[in-house]
């Protein structure tokens, strides 16, 4: 029963995938449509709540499929305390802050749409730099800097109350494909958001419709 139950999963999965990318090959024969976005999700650094901001411009095809790139960069304050040492004798001790961002090559999906209704598979995969910087004697050190690789992967959707705005959530995870290996934080971790949507296309329609 187990194995029937395997085959069954793993069948169902190659057929969804194989109409997700039949989807996405007809939304690529449409024109694309210029999009940009600010984008802000939380998630945390070892126990510490975390925000990450992003700026992102891409295309969008048929209202289904949309990719692009953006930039990605931690916004909250994260801090540790930083021993100095001299010969390997410490001699002062300082509060050093935590510094990430990345370059994010991304795609979405969307599975479910309706006038109100919009349900989408974003997934990201970036490169950037990790670092702590500190401030001492009036000079700013950088110390542990790294390349960092990030994979990220969720569900999102939102509900378009009047048109222009609208509200939305999002669920994910966050996974390092290559870590700082000279930070003990760990950045393998949920990741999620709630938003408020302006849907300029709708208001700029509206603006247009008025003065016809």
């Amino acid at each position: 029963m187990r194995t029937f139950l395997l085959s069954l999963f793993i069948l169902t999965s190659c057929v969804l995938q194989a109409q997700l990318m039949d989807s996405i090959k007809v939304a690529l024969k449409s024109k694309p449509r210029l999009t940009a976005r600010f984008d802000n999700r939380h998630s945390f650094v070892s126990t510490t709540g975390a925000k990450i901001n992003a700026v992102k411009i891409g295309a969008e095809y048929d209202y289904v499929f949309r990719m692009g790139l953006g930039y990605n960069k931690l916004y909250s304050t994260v801090t540790r305390n930083e021993i100095l040492r001299n010969n390997g004798l410490p001699y002062d001790t300082v509060t050093s802050y935590l510094k990430l961002w990345f370059i994010g090559a991304y795609s979405e999906y969307v599975f479910f749409l309706t006038r109100r209704w919009e349900f989408s598979v974003p997934l990201q995969l970036g490169v950037g730099y990790s670092k702590f910087n500190y401030i001492y004697n009036e000079t700013r050190f950088t110390n542990r800097r790294h390349l960092i690789a990030v994979y990220e992967a969720g569900i999102t959707g939102h509900y378009k109350l009047i048109p222009g705005l609208g509200v939305g959530a999002g669920m994910g995870y966050q996974l390092m494909l290559i870590d700082n290996p000279a930070i003990n934080e760990n950045f393998n971790t949920p990741i999620y958001s709630f938003k408020i949507k302006v849907f300029l296309g709708d208001i700029y329609r509206l603006i247009v419709k008025k003065k016809e």
